[in-house]
């Protein structure tokens, strides 16, 4: 069946018109195609897009979708740019992305809450550029960290055993990477609270990017998300460990995998080792695991912590990140109550609560 007998038949069912039979327009420019094209991916949703040779040629790529840009795009402060579809879908605001970081970490525990809780009290979540990951991957603690290109996390110890969590999540990101983005990060927060010194020492670097990356999968699962998913599987990211840990979960359980991250012995899994997984988990066990009390918020407000300095300062109270003269909803206990962030001090915060009259300091703990 040639191309000429297909026009031809959906001419006689009025699908396509006269004028259009043999038009092939590129996606990008919209322009009748009149020879060869390029068939590029949607690197945001999936699928092709026809793109003609001029356009093809164009150096500005949509740092969303991958494809190139000619007309209606937004050119963002850091150098990078989006189309318009992909511009109207970014999350703009710092304060939307920090909401949305929130609703990852609380899907991720609700669908994992059996087996494992993402720390939220002691991480703080900054929305940055492209310069300033760019810079983390050429800072002298690059090695200490999980740096990529939409994400980072960088995890503090302090004294009397606790522990800052610094992620710095990309800007501009469409939700559905952004949530897969956050529960990555906040997953390497579980692990350097979780996981023995020893056990991060012998951990291949790889198995631990791939464990991340397993949460976000089941993130993207449990929404549906199936584009998400198919990308978090095709990235070489992990060098292929990705596959082994969703190979292991399905044959052995998640409780398996998560307690080899934690007492394995070996560096990475692989199909040698996969038998020395635990079984799958039984009945009695499974019951135990979900007998378990569900975390709750802490029924006061508490500063966590204290980053950055001077005039660029950043204060975690409760499991919300604030920036001087910022607002937003911190959860105490089953409530929320609205706080506005007037002044970070170097070791304390003055608030505003919604309602209160008068105003709060609140002071690290140990440090009055």
């Amino acid at each position: 069946m040639n191309a000429r007998w297909i026009i031809a038949f959906l001419l006689s069912l009025g699908l396509i018109s006269p004028a259009r039979a043999d038009a092939l327009r590129c996606d990008i420019c919209g322009q009748i195609i009149q020879s060869r094209y390029l068939i590029m991916p949607d690197q945001a949703v999936g699928g092709k897009k026809n793109v003609c040779p001029e356009c093809a040629k164009l150096v500005e790529r949509c740092s969303t979708c991958g494809l190139p840009v000619k007309t209606n795009y937004t050119t963002l402060p850091d150098g990078r740019y989006l189309c318009a579809r992909d511009a109207a879908e970014a999350i703009g605001t710092d304060e939307e992305a920090k909401q949305i970081c929130d609703q990852a970490r609380d899907e991720v525990d609700r669908v994992l809450s059996r087996y494992l809780t993402l720390p939220e009290t002691n991480v703080l979540v900054s929305i940055v550029n492209r310069f300033y990951l760019e810079n983390l991957f050429r800072s002298p603690t690059a090695g200490q960290a999980c740096v990529s290109v939409f994400g980072a996390t960088v995890s503090n110890p302090l004294p009397g055993n606790r522990i800052i969590h610094s992620v710095s999540i990309l800007s501009h990101l469409r939700k559905s990477r952004l949530m897969a983005v956050c529960a990555h990060e906040y997953t390497h927060a579980w692990l350097g609270q979780n996981l023995s010194a020893e056990r991060r020492a012998v951990l291949d670097p790889n198995t631990v990017e791939a464990f991340c990356e397993l949460i976000a999968y089941k993130l993207m699962e449990s929404r549906g998300e199936t584009f998400e998913m198919e990308t978090i599987k095709k990235n070489a990211y992990t060098k292929g460990q990705i596959d082994v840990l969703l190979a292991a979960d399905r044959e052995r359980g998640f409780y398996s995998v998560m307690e080899w991250m934690q007492t394995g012995a070996d560096a990475k899994m692989d199909g040698a080792n996969l038998g020395t997984l635990r079984p799958p988990t039984d009945g009695v066990a499974q019951a135990a695991i979900l007998s378990a009390p569900p975390p709750v918020a802490p029924d006061v407000l508490i500063l966590k912590g204290i980053s950055g300095a001077g005039d660029h300062r950043f204060a975690l109270i409760n499991n919300v990140t604030f920036a001087p003269m910022e607002s937003g909803q911190v959860r105490i206990g089953q409530t929320n109550v609205t706080v506005q962030c007037l002044q970070i001090r170097s070791n304390s915060v003055v608030i505003q609560i919604t309602g209160a009259k008068a105003k709060t300091e609140l002071f690290l703990r140990d440090s009055r």
